[in-house]
């Protein structure tokens, strides 16, 4: 009789697998759908409609059809990485485990920027469209949140904050009656409006349904919402930990609200689009540059209201212009209910990313620690509260921050097409509940999509992104300086992740010297096909340089691929 072989033992290994088991096993597929559809269904419908609009005219509707149809390739690749290791914060430990900890540290510092960033987005939402009819005290002025609506803001995330910490049971069923009531009111907008309020002849108007080309559409998809509003998709990933049965629920619930979200926020665009009176501020139908510069005039709440009102609050305008007054207040209800409910959500993914942190060694073990009582990640909790809290410094208003949470998100989901191969040829031993058809072709098409989405986000975007991303590993020195986390870099996972940063590096350079606010030296669409030939050749680096990682191969010795 041969000898078994032992189970591999790691002290960091062991402490996260028991720290993993802590968390409460109370979601169902339902409840993972709702979390997913209400991380989709926030701000974006309140606000994207008329940025989309603005940039590209009535192609926007086309730009969230071809939103929705990137991110259903890139949730494909991780409703196969969900469903085979469901962790909580589970976004940013694949990166680590298939390119190890280098690699792992940049995704998931990224991924934390854009997650933690979101609660104050979406409370800066609620304070916009409050702005559009409460006058003193003003909540915003020239565009910004004052010192009283950041105030408001702040108090909203607080709130939140009690009730993430009253445990995923609870949070999970508040989510599924806010998720409902923020379905409902766009899918009852949609039918109102076009049925009541709707000129077809708008969507065509006399200078063409594409009045600016093609490249702002593309720019749409990046820079005014879309893929923001798309990629709430990822709750059902980062709550797989504490799903019931994960293989079958995270792939349900991630490709599910997809469509749900593509369906709904298509329809929007086309009734928005066809909802506007041009004649309250004197312009012809399909002038929307015209219509973005009386907006923002300096003068504009008392010259041109309807078109700061636009701005402002969108649809809710759009209802008060066809007298359409119950409506109008159902959307300012509204307001706070679809912003609030992603605020709700997004408030633990952004713990849970610090947790998915700290369990990859990249944050003290403090963070990776499950309070007892309620069972959730209590101390990333409370810094996603704090952390949240600055970014109104540097982006005091939605339209100022959604570029940039767009770019940062994007970045992250870069790494799944590359991870997904790896552990097809590393670990082919795992369990798939989902297997993925045709994955050496969607894969690539993933990573590629996603690599344009971040140029799409444009210059000078792209560089606040790398900033914010190298930022982290001055952290991650100083953490390992202060040993307060053990130093995980080393020459095997550097070499394996070195990808990452040349990655970033080149992509800021393209994005700099190409037309989405760079020089225009490279022109559209040349721009595009170098941005894909880039990163098919950074796609097959990243193949090459994969790695089976300790955790993974602890991960088959100890059969612990499902905690």
């Amino acid at each position: 009789m041969g000898e078994q072989s032992s189970p591999i033992q790691d002290t960091n290994i062991s402490y996260v697998e028991n720290e993993d088991r802590k968390l409460r096993k109370a979601l169902s597929t339902w409840d993972l759908l709702m979390l997913s559809v209400g991380g989709i269904i926030g701000s974006g419908w309140l606000f994207a409609a008329y940025a989309a609009s603005i940039l590209s005219g009535p192609a926007s509707i086309l730009a969230w059809v071809l939103g929705g149809i990137i991110v259903i390739f890139i949730a494909l690749v991780y409703a196969e990485l969900g469903s085979m290791i469901p962790r909580s914060g589970a976004i940013v430990r694949y990166g680590h485990l298939s390119h190890g900890s280098f690699a792992g540290f940049l995704f998931g510092w990224a991924y934390f920027l854009s997650a933690v960033s979101v609660p104050a987005i979406e409370a800066e939402a609620v304070v916009t469209y409050a702005a559009s009819y409460v006058s003193k005290p003003a909540l915003i002025a020239n565009g910004i949140m004052t010192g009283i609506g950041t105030l408001i803001a702040m108090i909203l995330m607080i709130a939140f904050f009690f009730l993430n910490y009253a445990g995923v049971h609870i949070m999970g069923k508040t989510n599924q009656g806010l998720t409902w009531v923020k379905v409902i009111i766009p899918v009852l907008t949609i039918l109102v409006l076009i049925f009541v309020h709707f000129n077809p002849s708008e969507i065509i108007p006399s200078n063409g349904f594409m009045p600016y080309g093609w490249a702002p559409v593309f720019g749409a998809i990046s820079s005014t919402g879309i893929v923001f509003s798309y990629f709430g998709f990822r709750q059902a990933i980062d709550y797989g930990g504490e799903a019931k049965n994960p293989q079958r629920s995270i792939p349900i619930a991630t490709i599910g609200s997809v469509l749900i979200g593509m369906a709904i926020y298509s329809l929007l665009q086309v009734v928005f689009v066809g909802g506007i009176d041009w004649s309250k501020v004197g312009l012809i139908p399909g002038q929307w540059s015209q219509l973005s510069k009386l907006a923002t005039a300096s003068n504009a709440a008392t010259a041109y209201p309807y078109a700061y009102d636009l701005m402002n609050a969108p649809f809710a305008t759009v209802a008060l212009s066809a007298g359409l007054v119950w409506l109008t207040y159902t959307l300012y209800a509204s307001a706070y209910i679809a912003p609030s409910g992603t605020l709700n959500v997004y408030m633990g993914t952004s713990a849970r990313t610090l947790y998915g942190m700290a369990v990859n060694g990249h944050l003290p073990k403090t963070f990776a620690k499950i309070e007892e009582r309620n069972r959730i990640p209590l101390i990333p909790l409370i810094t996603t509260l704090l952390v949240g809290f600055l970014f109104f410094l540097p982006f005091p208003s939605w339209y100022k921050m959604v570029g940039f949470i767009s770019g940062a998100t994007v970045f992250t989901y870069i790494v799944g097409g590359a991870a997904l191969m790896n552990f097809r040829k590393q670990a082919p031993e795992l369990k798939r509940p989902f297997r993925l058809p045709a994955a050496s072709v969607m894969a690539p098409i993933a990573f590629v999509l996603a690599t344009e989405a971040v140029y799409w986000t444009g210059w000078p975007t792209t560089l606040y992104l790398a900033i914010g991303i190298f930022a982290g590993l001055v952290l991650y020195a100083v953490l390992a300086a202060l040993h307060a986390i053990d130093q995980s870099f080393n020459i095997t996972n550097i070499k394996a992740g070195l990808w990452v940063p040349v990655f970033i590096v080149v992509l800021t350079v393209l994005s700099y010297l190409g037309e989405y606010g760079g020089i225009a030296v490279i022109k559209f669409p040349l721009d595009l096909i170098v941005v894909a030939i880039v990163s098919a050749i950074f796609y097959v680096w990243a193949i090459k340089s994969g790695i089976k990682t300790e955790e993974i191969a602890a991960m088959i010795a100890n059969e612990d691929q499902y905690v």
